[in-house]
């Protein structure tokens, strides 16, 4: 059966009563590989029946809140745009924070090990900034150290290597100047179920036990002993687990404590020395 065709502008309007403007551009664009300008340039172009099937497919998955990121394979951070598929977890504009932090101290021939790397773009985008800089990222997930690789090759990070690991494991790394994570730290207890788009994200990435702090505190625990004099542990953790953070770092010896506040002024990433 042959499909029928339609314009780009039909294909729009179609798509906007399901899901935002914005999100139908860039999924029309990626479909037919073309940038967004070109849409209003060629509203009477027809789809191909291949790329309205596709079009729409997609919209119905963006109706049903599966993160844009997903969908078009790929999502920017800090100052690169980095593949990624729905076994890592979508980069948050929260986590750049934790990169530029990290910029602030002098990188030349220093140690770095990130632990829980997702798609790599902490450890990568840091690689790139600082070329002197050694980096060793690691993760659980076989899955996400794929996703990480390509995206080193990719960017051409060749100071940045990726080992599976598991944080809960027996640690066997020398001592490090700095030590970086984003863990899971989301309650799954406090979510009230419309999140847009986490529920299609790897459960184990986003979520902690002991309200959220599991990860967290097994982290701050274990990386006191692995890094050198003077040396730096960057923590990303939600607002509500700020002081918590502070008691737990307090805890196992920590003496220089500094908490750096998000883009809505919250409580976000924690420095410890």
């Amino acid at each position: 059966m042959k499909l029928s065709k339609i314009k780009i502008s039909e294909a729009i309007s179609k798509a906007n009563l399901k899901i935002d403007a914005f999100d139908t551009e860039l999924l029309l664009s990626f479909v037919k590989k073309v940038n967004r300008p070109y849409l209003y340039t060629h509203q009477n172009e027809l789809l191909t029946n291949e790329e309205k099937v596709f079009f729409f497919d997609l919209v119905q998955e963006r109706e049903l809140k599966k993160p844009l990121a997903y969908l078009l394979g790929k999502k920017g951070f800090w100052k690169n745009d980095f593949y990624l598929d729905s076994s890592v977890l979508v980069p948050r504009p929260e986590s750049e924070i934790l990169v530029e932090k990290i910029l602030e101290y002098d990188l030349k021939g220093k140690d770095l090990l990130e632990l829980g790397i997702g798609s790599g773009i902490i450890s990568i985008s840091l690689g790139l900034e600082n070329k002197e800089l050694s980096v060793i990222g690691t993760d659980s997930s076989i899955d996400a150290l794929m996703v990480a690789n390509i995206n080193s090759k990719k960017l051409n990070a060749e100071n940045v290597i990726f080992l599976n690991h598991d944080w809960n494991n027996k640690w066997l790394f020398p001592k490090m100047d700095f030590i970086v994570s984003n863990p899971p730290y989301v309650d799954k207890d406090k979510l009230i179920g419309n999140e847009d788009g986490i529920w299609f994200e790897p459960e184990k990435a986003l979520f902690a036990e002991d309200e959220g702090m599991a990860d967290l505190k097994t982290i701050i625990f274990k990386s006191i002993n692995f890094l050198k004099e003077n040396g730096k542990l960057f923590l990303e953790h939600a607002p509500d687990q700020a002081k918590k953070v502070v008691k737990e770092a307090k805890k196992v010896g920590f003496t220089k404590i500094e908490q750096i506040s998000d883009y809505n002024g919250l409580a976000r990433v924690s420095i410890l020395g």
